[in-house]
């Protein structure tokens, strides 16, 4: 079982679209546990209509099973244990856990997934100690970015807390590349001179393919699966497989 996150301190970037697109990719040939930690809920919602809570409670007490809120998907060979905006509540109550339960809880939630060949994680925007503990407790971890000059000068930060951190970073990969804007091409230039080989090569492109496709309910692969935007989700989750 590999454990990978999608982690940036920035919200909007694509986290959720890329675990829900990855996510479909991988389950072709493994079978796959979607995380949303996210109080937003946008994953669970987007995997099932029927959320189970709990995921607040599986996060603050070391009892509770992480059965407690999973869910199955109409995807054979992926489930999901789902969040709720309960889960904004829960960051407070987690700090205030001995750091021994703190770490417990977040092997907790891993090992649950010891039968599936990939678990996911769609994390949150906000730096917690929550945040921190569940990314470094994880095998790799993913930043996905937009870019744009305020980006690339966050691309520091967000590395910096994995390695404070002590998580293993695995790389960026590009959301909403504009091919025909010479100033993406140019800052993606810059981004692989900051970070080097840890630019995956995968690059996901601007394109009505996946706004579309998630506003019905579907997967880019589902929804135009012979588009460059909808294979370019393959190439991501093969490259993530092979750095993972």
């Amino acid at each position: 079982m590999k454990s990978i996150a999608f982690y940036n301190n920035k919200g909007g970037v694509g986290k959720t679209t890329s675990v829900i697109n990855v996510g479909y990719e991988l389950a072709r040939n493994n079978k796959v546990l979607v995380i949303d930690l996210d109080g937003q809920a946008n994953c669970s919602r987007f995997f099932t209509n029927k959320q189970k809570a709990g995921l607040d409670k599986i996060l603050t007490d070391t009892t509770v099973s992480p059965e407690k809120a999973l869910c199955k998907t109409r995807y054979d060979n992926i489930d999901i244990i789902t969040s709720t905006s309960a889960l904004n509540r829960t960051i407070v109550k987690f700090e205030k856990l001995s750091e021994e339960e703190q770490t417990g809880i977040a092997q907790k939630v891993l090992s649950f997934g010891s039968e599936y060949d990939f678990v996911l994680l769609d994390m949150p925007p906000a730096l917690s100690k929550m945040t921190e503990t569940l990314v470094s407790a994880c095998d790799v971890v993913f930043i996905p970015i937009e870019l744009g000059s305020f980006a690339i000068q966050g691309v520091p930060i967000v590395t910096g807390i994995l390695t404070s951190c002590g998580a293993k970073f695995g790389g960026c990969f590009i959301n909403k590349y504009d091919k025909s804007n010479s100033a993406d091409a140019q800052l993606l230039e810059v981004l692989k001179d900051t970070l080097g080989n840890k630019t995956l090569n995968s690059i996901i492109p601007i394109s009505k393919v996946i706004k579309n496709s998630i506003s019905g309910g579907m997967t880019a692969s589902e929804y135009m699966g012979w588009t460059s935007a909808a294979k370019s989700y393959a190439k991501l989750a093969n490259e993530i497989m092979e750095r993972s």
